[in-house]
């Protein structure tokens, strides 16, 4: 027991290192932005790229923000689903869309695969994209340049799975079963080359438990790629 509160502790504390960290970072960027265009030091032509910085940090901030907003709610309860029909071809490809141009910027190769047979499914649309867009925008931030992103969707006897597969570097045998829990990274040093706050894989699994799914996780190990899987259930009763 006192081992397991050493540890809860210790990842307490590196969690609010993190979070001051990351919420500091964009905030600098802004206010040191916003003073120097308030003293007019740059030419006119350079105004539209500045506040174009300046709006790209402010967002960077928000998302941090939303990321725990909704983790709160969903530890108290309170994520709520707007269930309708939802195509999951048009999801994927949205999803896939979204992140196509920091993919490309990185050489990144992105392939997509949707068997023929997938309908739609009931669910919230809002919070399903959440999911994808979660899982492929971890994959482009940790796959090296020229990598393969795989995203492959198939129709079980009574459930969709749909999984996202990388080239990436991998996931530690040792953190695999941690993966999911909120406040944890893998790498959580001061000198981690990928930013974040480690809760967008705990919010996909909360979206997808709510949903009657299941989310998991696949690798090898140290550059052997990572694979997350989600199940869904398709709503039709088994076949004989």
């Amino acid at each position: 027991l006192f081992h397991d509160l050493q540890r809860a502790n210790r990842v307490k504390d590196e969690f609010l290192a993190t979070l001051s960290h990351e919420l500091r970072t964009p905030l600098n960027a802004v206010l040191g932005w916003t003073r120097m265009l308030r003293r007019g030091t740059f030419p006119p032509e350079r105004t539209a790229s500045i506040l174009e910085t300046i709006e790209r940090n402010a967002s960077a901030q928000m998302q941090l923000v939303e990321e725990l907003l909704d983790l709160s709610a969903m530890a108290a309860g309170g994520l709520r689903l707007n269930v309708t029909r939802v195509d999951l071809r048009d999801l994927i490809g949205g999803a896939v869309e979204t992140v196509r141009p920091a993919a490309e910027a990185k050489s990144l190769q992105l392939i997509v695969s949707i068997e023929d047979c997938i309908e739609e499914i009931a669910g919230d649309p809002g919070r399903l994209r959440q999911v994808l867009w979660n899982l492929l925008s971890n994959a482009v931030k940790f796959t090296p340049a020229a990598g393969i992103i795989e995203v492959k969707a198939t129709e079980g006897p009574v459930d969709l799975e749909i999984t996202v597969r990388d080239t990436g570097p991998g996931i530690p045998t040792d953190f695999l079963p941690h993966v999911f829990e909120p406040f944890r990274q893998a790498d959580s040093s001061a000198t981690r080359v990928v930013g974040g706050l480690g809760l967008g894989l705990a919010i996909v699994r909360h979206i997808v438990e709510a949903h009657g799914g299941t989310v998991s996780a696949h690798s090898g190990g140290t550059d052997q790629g990572t694979v997350f899987s989600v199940r869904l259930p398709s709503g039709r009763p088994p076949s004989d």
